[in-house]
């Protein structure tokens, strides 16, 4: 199956591509290991209420001695990776369809 798109429909696809791009290469460059709650919010790609939710949960969370909290990526990223499960029995019911 062929897809033709105009000259905008073109355009507006390049600068979706390109601006995933450069937020991929902004997120992969951030050198610093602790984020403010909408910075990791942002880093992981959800709310901030989200982040608050997961901290309620269990989440690792730094409390700096003037009570401010920071996060950190990688301890995040495991302990999410400690909530993940296996899916039991497969999806049924979908039909992907050309």
């Amino acid at each position: 199956m062929q897809v033709i798109l105009d000259q905008e429909q073109q355009k507006q696809i390049q600068e979706l591509i390109n601006a995933g791009i450069a937020k991929a290469v902004k997120q992969a460059t951030d050198q610093r290991p602790y984020l403010t709650r909408a910075g990791i919010a942002k880093y992981m790609g959800v709310s901030p209420d989200t982040i608050t939710h997961w901290a309620n949960m269990g989440m690792p969370v730094a409390v700096l001695s003037d009570g401010r909290k920071l996060y950190g990526k990688e301890s995040i990223t495991q302990w999410l990776k400690t909530k993940e499960v296996q899916q039991k029995k497969p999806l049924t019911g979908i039909t992907v369809k050309d």
